[in-house]
């Protein structure tokens, strides 16, 4: 029997329902649809993702593929770096519109290259001394900018453009020319409309880095390797702690696939976690992630309360920009704002959890016939889903990550294997 067309384009309709989503719609929707949406466009590609056969058939005309990646690479880099340029000179980085980069520079780096405790309280925010809550990952790859003195906000896009590669060299296959194009374009496709409808987001933020990660994490998680998996969990956990509630089920994952490479794999983290965060920094003060995690709160705080140039009866900004059921809580919460961010951590915490434990019960009960490569990534989008979706703050560039995933997805399956199979 063959399959319909939304059994058969299912993934391909939900990535770009995804896409019109976020860069088109996020905001001029009511805000009671739009995070419900968003969650359904999520689902639905997860869904379909898993239905669908990873792609393991070589490309026909390899070389002449090869050719394309490298001239499509080129023109890629070539068109945004100076897209990027562009937008850099029009948006020069200034502390009243983002604090993110010249706190990475004046504080985390700045004391690094001064042979200074990095973690060490320091000033600002309007909250009096608080403790820095970047991880090593997020403002590390800026000493390489600082260094040299050059704008930090190239690192970010090298970091993209260095998941990009390993995307299209060694990562997609594709069995005709239609099939090549379509994935070979997408990283572009979302590069352009980020660049087009959130300049400023990417001039004044490091998210596109973060998402960098994720890209790598996403791509070695679908190859099942062992090296690839260490490192991009590594670099995740270490820049944004979101990854760490997926982690659980990895674990489960894992343990039913290979439980040798489980431990090999949780050896190496936990080597790469020990030198690049515990032993430069976490020894000194082993309260330091608590202490940064608890900057989160206060910082929620300030949005919920609307942003300075707002009037007052205005909605908070940050917290209806579409995405995310911050909204939600904001309106229809009880209590002081500081009771509201209370209750709805709570529901975060809760709804997180119960998501984790649903996933690892399903995992079990159907772990002999799971494929560890597919499952895993479709656990780590489904609680960053969740996640993003109950965020204090959702600030837009945070869901960069899940869109960047859903590349990874499509340019991960087989097209021309694509069956309907419910029992997923």
């Amino acid at each position: 029997m063959k399959s319909s067309f939304i059994t058969k384009y299912g993934l391909q309709i939900g990535v770009f329902l995804e896409f019109i989503l976020f860069f088109y719609l996020n905001n001029k929707l009511e805000y009671l649809i739009s995070p419900v949406i968003f969650i359904f466009s999520s689902i639905l590609v997860i869904y379909f993702f898993l239905k669908s056969n990873l792609n393991d058939s070589k490309p026909l005309q390899q070389n002449n593929f090869k050719k394309n990646n490298l001239i499509l690479f080129s023109i890629g880099l070539v068109i945004f770096s100076i897209w990027a340029y562009y937008i850099m000179i029009n948006n020069p980085i200034d502390i009243a519109k983002s604090d993110i980069i010249p706190y990475i520079n004046d504080l985390y780096l700045k004391r690094l290259f001064n042979n200074e405790y990095v973690y060490e309280l320091a000033p600002g925010l309007g909250y009096g001394n608080w403790t820095p809550n970047y991880l090593t990952f997020h403002w590390l790859p800026f000493a390489i900018s600082y260094y040299f003195h050059f704008d930090h906000r190239w690192i970010v896009l090298a970091a993209f453009f260095i998941s990009i590669y390993v995307y299209l060299f060694h990562f997609i296959k594709y069995q005709n020319s239609n099939e090549y194009w379509l994935k070979a374009s997408l990283p572009f496709i979302f590069l352009a409309n980020l660049f087009y409808k959130q300049a400023s987001t990417f001039a004044h933020t490091v998210e596109l880095l973060i998402g960098s990660y994720y890209f790598i994490l996403g791509m070695y998680l679908l190859k099942n390797q062992l090296v690839g998996k260490s490192i991009g969990i590594t670099l995740t956990v270490l820049s944004r702690y979101l990854v760490i509630f997926y982690i659980p089920i990895a674990l489960v994952i894992e343990y039913f696939a290979n439980k040798k490479l489980l431990l090999k794999q949780v050896l190496l983290v936990l080597l790469l976690v020990l030198v690049f965060y515990i032993i430069p920094f976490m020894i000194k003060d082993p309260n330091i992630f608590f202490k940064g995690a608890a900057s989160y709160d206060l910082a929620a705080l300030g949005e919920w309360d609307g942003q300075s140039w707002q009037p007052v009866s205005d909605r908070p900004f940050q917290l209806f920009q579409g995405l995310g059921f911050a909204s939600w809580g904001y309106n229809f919460l009880p209590g002081s704002l500081t009771q509201k961010i209370q209750m709805f951590k709570i529901i975060m915490i809760t709804t997180i959890i119960i998501t984790i434990l649903l996933t690892i019960y399903y995992i079990v009960k159907n772990r002999l016939k799971i494929q560890p490569e597919k499952y895993n990534l479709a656990s780590l989008k489904l609680i960053l889903t969740v996640l993003l979706s109950f965020s204090l703050v959702p600030y837009p560039y945070l869901f960069w990550t899940n869109l960047i995933l859903s590349i990874v997805m499509l340019g991960g399956v087989s097209f021309n294997k694509q069956t309907f199979n419910l029992n997923v």
